[in-house]
């Protein structure tokens, strides 16, 4: 669904009043940061394979601009320019113990990295340019304009739900409030079910896990 869709699904709910459009878009995206800042993270918002580049005698790699957050299955992978070698994948591990473990350490290619605030830290520090791949959770993109993102296409009742109940709340409509509950309960367990599905699929499942 696009986002002038979901903004009428609120606005039937509401008794079809259109002068809350603008209000309903801007608590949309309200919601939608709400959402991207949550721990748990829906399976729509892992990105593609990106790639970044160390800098020559550089520790520091900047995130991506719509990074929110690692995977857990996924590390940062060194990708070296001989096509025949294997990528290596990166230890993570805390920044002090990182810093006391390759200490007095000569310049390299990367081996191990932790996430600090808006970077990466690579160790031993890069001794030349060097490619590293990630996946990771991303920022969709803001309902600024009629578009479609993860959140309307995937789980619109979820993102709806939580913007209507917050309007309905402001214009005291208590039954319409209702209504958005269950619209947000409907969208978490969609998310749920879908999680926990896509990770079960195509695996061998044996006592005592999968094999």
């Amino acid at each position: 669904m696009t986002r002038d869709e979901v903004v009428a699904l609120i606005q039937q709910v509401l008794g079809f009043r259109t002068s809350l459009q603008s209000t309903i878009i801007s608590n949309l995206q309200f919601v939608q940061i709400q959402l991207e800042s949550e721990p748990e993270k829906p399976w729509f918002m892992i990105s593609e394979d990106s790639f970044t580049s160390t800098s020559a005698l550089e520790e520091r790699i900047a995130v991506p601009d719509d990074f929110l957050q690692e995977v857990e299955e996924t590390v940062l992978k060194y990708v070296p320019d001989d096509t025949t070698a294997e990528e290596v994948d990166l230890v993570k591990e805390d920044y002090d113990t990182l810093r006391a473990n390759y200490r007095g350490s000569v310049p390299g290619p990367p081996e191990a990295y932790a996430l600090v605030g808006n970077y990466f830290r690579i160790f031993p520090t890069p001794d030349d340019t060097y490619t590293i791949r990630m996946i990771y959770y991303q920022k969709q993109a803001a309902l600024v304009s009629n578009i479609e993102n993860g959140w309307t296409k995937y789980v619109p009742y979820l993102i709806a739900g939580e913007a209507g109940a917050i309007v309905a709340a402001s214009i005291g409509n208590s039954s319409a409030q209702m209504v958005f509950g269950g619209w947000t309960q409907k969208g978490r367990s969609t998310i749920a079910t879908f999680n926990i599905a896509r990770d079960m699929a195509n695996r061998n499942m044996q006592v005592g896990g999968s094999h």
